[in-house]
């Protein structure tokens, strides 16, 4: 009877054991290890990660600054179709005291 459950046991050992190193295999440890204990390979893959980061936020950046100044231009091109009569007199007021103040330093 003893002999049954302690074959079963190392059975399971056996089977876990094998899982583990099935687990190991696939995560790639080893491969991340070796990456880790060679500099040159570190360094490498650091330059290229911040590389490919610093393009991507420039290309990001570049495309929200494109459709931010997009509906920029469209929302002032809509302020001045409506011809708004209280921006227009204030537009003509600054350019009289404007040039009211050219004609006052001659």
């Amino acid at each position: 009877m003893g002999d049954i459950k302690k074959d079963s046991s190392e059975d399971e050992k056996k089977q876990v054991t094998e899982r583990l190193a099935e687990v190991i295999e696939r995560s790639r440890v080893m491969a991340n290890l070796e990456i880790l204990l060679d500099r040159r390979k570190l360094i490498w893959n650091n330059f290229l990660a911040g590389l490919a980061k610093g393009v991507g936020f420039g290309v990001g950046f570049t495309v929200l600054a494109a459709v931010a100044i997009y509906f920029l231009v469209i929302l002032l091109k809509s302020i001045v179709a409506l011809n708004i009569p209280v921006i227009g007199n204030y537009i003509a007021d600054l350019v009289q005291l404007v040039q009211e103040q050219i004609q006052s330093q001659r």
